[in-house]
């Protein structure tokens, strides 16, 4: 029996209003819109006028109940309302997932009722095998959670009817998903059935397919299905800025990473969700197989997306127009940077992790989390961003979406934190972020207490039936060990003696200075400017924090290199964060971490890059 779960000062009050607020406000926006009751297959289009289906709808429901599925585990009282809630939500979507599967094992709600001659006839866009990889996930939790096969078995026979359906043989589809994310679902599939070679040949063929002979497999669909030969045709120039044309030519398969085959691949392009998706597959296949040109091409994609294309949030995509990478450097503040992006990164970070242990990686995932991740979703859980400019847009969180893979997303992200808090091998706990996890089994009881991120600093309490070695991210200020013999070794980790533990204690120490952060000078939009930093979170000035006159006073606003800054507890709605005061031209300033906008005042206009006083 493992025990494997946050128990944090700040993260306990985030998981619990995923819980009790996130959860059943998104499970009451499903109803109304029709998602959830819609795998029935009971839609009617001539009666069921109020409903507006979408090809991408059963993704929701999984991504939904997997939160759901991982929320279990902090809920004591199984005979409480609550956890009852939650066994009935669970119960209810792995019958209808179950009594939705067709006779040959296809599973799709969109194209089972309403577009049931158009079964793999478009994956460029109509995104079934990024619902069959967001329902094989679903299916892979609820297994992980409860020990019921009964929907994985259900979803592996789904598995079964793809791998025949798609592959090199000579009566088999040669396509691949338009929108990556099956390959990331097969990825943890053979996380529980690591020895199934039908498995991994299905993971291989999709990433090693994608982009054949520059992507004219979809334009082989289009053809056969009577539409234009090109899939992706030039955009209406008139309507946007012509330097922010997404498809400037005709067969702009970068969008959807099918330019070319993954190991040739560059320069990291696209829409930004489908490319790390597909990125945290292809580390999953490495982790696999040691195929070292998988390795290299997510080592080559990763340094372009964090040294050119990443903002100061981790957050990634500058271009709205196709929610994905611009041009090196091209990082304006009026960005898209959507969540499930920078979720994607903590995807892609968890996998590389497994492989190596790397102190960039860990912080980037951290960046990501605290910054662009946390503030698409409001402190109360039940209003989100679907994209996080980094500057105030006249914009508020919105209760749901057309389009919604980002609440669910964030639900299912939050409710298994702690798989992406620890590194676990057979013989070595990595620390990657200083958040309070309890991690127990037969030979093992780990607890980490920290009270960050508003103190620096963690203590380890450990006791192992055999030897075991620690690592620890590397703080970023100058740390202490209270025991003797620890080790920073070149992947910016800390590692203390392989041993076995006796209920020691072991302390971290650290502190958390604020920070003034110079851009880079190949960024021409943060030219003159300077940010703030403290601990993991980024800073924003909003116009209520600055005693100055103007809907963007904050415009006025100057600090310089050497800004002074005084630290106060601030909360907002049971969320305590360090707030960071300071003078500006005579007038008080208050500096809140950047998740936090928008939550006291929605739309208001704020900055993360200020003006430099030089």
């Amino acid at each position: 029996m493992t025990t494997y779960k946050i128990n944090d000062g700040f993260w306990n009050k985030r998981i619990e209003v995923t819980r009790t607020s996130t959860l059943p406000s998104m499970y009451s926006q499903m109803k109304q819109t029709g998602r959830w009751d819609f795998l029935r297959l009971k839609y009617d289009e001539t009666k069921d006028t109020d409903i507006k289906p979408h090809i991408f709808w059963d993704s929701d429901l999984a991504k939904f109940t997997e939160g759901v599925c991982n929320g279990l585990k902090y809920i004591d009282d199984h005979e409480s309302p609550e956890y009852k809630q939650f066994i009935e939500w669970i119960d209810d979507a792995v019958n209808m997932v179950v009594n939705a599967q067709q006779e040959d094992g296809y599973i799709n709600s969109y194209f089972t009722t309403v577009k049931p001659k158009g079964r793999w006839k478009n994956l460029a866009v109509e995104h079934e095998l990024y619902c069959a990889g967001h329902l094989l996930e679903f299916a892979v939790t609820h297994y992980q959670c409860t020990g019921s096969t009964k929907l994985l078995n259900c979803l592996s026979r789904y598995i079964d009817y793809i791998n025949h359906t798609f592959g090199p043989g000579e009566f088999q589809t040669k396509g691949y998903p338009g929108h990556p994310e099956i390959e990331l679902a097969l990825v943890r599939l053979l996380d529980i059935k690591p020895n199934d070679e039908k498995i991994l040949n299905l993971l291989k063929y999709f990433i090693d397919q994608r982009g054949y002979n520059k992507g004219e497999y979809f334009v082989q669909e289009a053809i056969k299905r009577g539409d234009a030969t090109e899939s992706l045709a030039k955009y209406p120039v008139d309507k946007v800025d012509p330097k922010d044309v997404p498809f400037p030519e005709t067969r702009s398969f970068w969008y959807m990473q099918a330019h070319d085959l993954i190991k040739n691949q560059k320069e990291i392009l696209g829409h930004s969700v489908r490319a790390v998706y597909l990125l945290a597959g292809v580390q999953g296949l490495y982790n696999i197989t040691g195929d070292k040109e998988l390795k290299t091409t997510v080592q080559t994609l990763w340094r372009d997306m964090v040294d050119t294309k990443m903002h100061i949030i981790g957050g990634i995509g500058s271009i709205k127009e196709y929610e994905g990478f611009g041009e090196k450097y091209d990082l304006r503040w009026d960005c898209y940077d959507e969540t499930c992006a920078s979720i994607a990164i903590l995807f892609l970070g968890k996998r590389m992790l497994l492989d190596e242990l790397n102190y960039e990686v860990a912080q980037i995932m951290e960046r990501a989390l605290y910054n662009d991740i946390l503030c698409g979703i409001s402190i109360n859980g039940k209003a989100f961003y679907y994209d996080q400019p980094i500057v105030g847009m006249d914009k508020s969180r919105s209760e749901w979406f057309e389009c919604s893979c980002c609440p669910p997303n964030v639900s299912k992200l939050f409710n298994s934190l702690e798989h992406y808090v620890l590194t676990v091998k057979k013989d070595l706990i990595a620390i990657n972020m200083f958040i309070g996890t309890v991690y127990k089994n037969d030979d093992v009881d780990l607890v980490i207490s920290t009270e960050y991120p508003i103190k620096g600093g963690l203590t380890i309490d450990i006791t192992s039936g055999n030897p075991i070695e620690l690592a620890i991210r590397k703080p970023d200020s100058d740390y202490t060990v209270s025991i003797e013999g620890s080790i920073l070794k070149e992947d910016g980790y800390i590692y203390l003696p392989k041993k076995k533990y006796d209920g020691e204690t072991i302390a971290i120490t650290f502190d958390l200075p604020v920070k003034i952060i110079k851009p880079d000078p190949k960024v021409k939009a943060n030219e003159g400017c300077l940010a703030v930093e403290r601990g993991p979170f980024v800073y924003a000035l909003e116009n209520s924090g600055f005693e100055h006159d103007g809907d963007k006073a904050v415009d006025e606003a100057k600090i310089e290199d050497t800004q002074k800054f005084t630290e106060n507890i601030k909360e907002i709605e049971s969320c305590e964060f360090v707030a960071l005061d300071t003078v500006i031209n005579d007038k008080k300033a208050t500096f809140v971490p950047y998740f936090a906008t928008g939550n006291v005042n929605p739309g208001e206009y704020f900055r993360v890059w200020i003006a430099e006083d030089k």
